[in-house]
């Protein structure tokens, strides 16, 4: 496979995870909406806001990197108790992810792009809540946004040095990361001491080129906890070896002191080995839904060619074909069972979806109204649930703009303010 191919495959798997990303980064934000002070779903949406700026980067998505980075520094500050979830900050948010879903969609088929008005609006508007200055973050004249550094006691804390050990993993590379730049955006963070580890390579004969066996010894300088160090490496965290470590020195050691003393640490040897190299355990699978439907019509007519063999052991008075037809009509009637089951989904997304829909029409609207959901883990074939989502949407749209009243009516008549959607 060429380069070219695999760089494609690649965004392609960055644009697959980054949609189910920005789905659960909507249903976190409405949740956060109803429950402003619940400091978990601030983890969450930072944390989804973080993976796609990072991967979006590494897969040459500046552009969807850079735009996101202003975000992300908006949610760590609210994750650190400087800034107050709002209204405004939520629907900022989602105005931006609809933008941030533009950019993942350009160049991948009839597309339209991202309104670079709209971005550089919405932009100011978190900028004016953050206080972040317009030329620490702000765009570079061509309605492209520009990814800023982080100052180094940017938390507003005592500036203190931490040990870090990084070793990317046997895969980490396959995924189209570059630590260099994970690198890079820890240089942000403050002043870093780093020291390029060879121990691992293994002899010329033996050496996998698309691998990386160089770890890395850092020492951070940073006013920043260790979280925020630690959220640097989020999206691949299980894919490499890490430890953050505060380094204890003496009063008034200096960071080239400290980085010398925590670098130079005897290590143990490991003969080239890490603790990571061991069979795979992954449980699932991403497959494209073409190759799922492939997969089925295959076994459609399996099932009409093992039919045929039954009738045909059927005519013929012979035990031995017969028992093999029986056999065969065994496994088929599993196969095609477990193939239909493949298919089955919750239709939990599809339910999902319409919160966002609910939220965004009752806000032009002016009319007060919540989303409730119940069975939402049944499963439905894929097929049946692509084609429930439109029809569902326009019931929902003519129940809001015919059904419920605005709020000066429902009181008038009685009713409780706000009206409910049940699905």
């Amino acid at each position: 496979m060429s380069m070219a191919s695999n760089a494609d495959q690649f965004k392609q798997s960055f644009r697959e995870e980054a949609r189910e990303i920005l789905v659960d980064l909507e249903a976190a934000l409405l949740e956060l909406n109803e429950n402003a002070g619940d400091g978990e779903l601030v983890g969450r949406v930072f944390r989804g806001l973080h993976t796609i700026k990072g991967s979006g980067s590494m897969f040459g998505f500046e552009e969807l990197a850079a735009f996101t980075h202003n975000l992300e520094t908006a949610f760590d500050e609210v994750r650190n108790g400087r800034l107050e979830i709002n209204p405004e900050l939520i629907d900022l948010t989602l105005g931006a992810l609809d933008q941030i879903r533009a950019m993942l969609e350009e160049g991948a088929g009839g597309a339209a792009p991202a309104d670079p008005a709209a971005c550089a609006e919405i932009l100011a508007k978190v900028r004016r809540l953050t206080g972040i200055a317009a030329g620490g973050a702000g765009a570079d004249g061509g309605g492209k946004t520009a990814l800023a550094a982080k100052p180094c006691a940017a938390s507003g804390g005592a500036v203190r040095e931490w040990s870090i050990r990084f070793a990317p993993g046997p895969d980490l590379m396959l995924n189209g990361t570059s630590p260099l730049l994970l690198l890079r955006e820890l240089r942000q963070l403050g002043g870093l001491s780093v020291k390029a580890s060879m121990a691992a390579v293994p002899p010329l004969a033996e050496l996998e080129p698309e691998r990386c066996y160089v770890a890395w010894e850092m020492v951070l300088a940073t006013a920043v906890s260790r979280d925020a160090i630690r959220d640097v490496f989020i999206f691949v965290e299980d894919h490499c070896e890490l430890s953050i470590e505060a380094v204890a020195g003496p009063a008034g050691e200096g960071l080239a002191d400290a980085a010398a003393k925590a670098l130079d640490e005897p290590r143990s040897q490991s003969g080239g080995r890490r603790t990571y190299d061991k069979p795979d355990t992954a449980t699932s699978l991403r497959v494209p839904a073409a190759k799922l439907d492939q997969f089925v019509d295959l076994v459609g007519e399996l099932v009409t060619v093992q039919a045929r063999l039954s009738e045909l052991a059927a005519r013929r008075d012979d035990p031995e074909i017969a028992e093999v037809s029986e056999e065969i009509e065994r496994l088929t009637s599993s196969l095609r069972e477990n193939s239909m089951n493949i298919r089955m989904l919750p239709i939990r997304a599809t339910f999902e979806k319409f919160r966002r829909l609910v939220h965004d029409l009752a806000r032009d609207l002016g009319k007060d109204v919540e989303l409730t959901i119940e069975g939402a883990d049944t499963e439905l074939d894929k097929t049946v649930i692509d084609q429930l989502s439109d029809p569902l949407m326009h019931l929902i749209r003519n129940s809001m703009d015919h059904g419920i009243e605005p709020r000066d009516v429902r009181a008038a008549r009685g009713k409780r303010p706000t009206a409910t959607i049940h699905l």
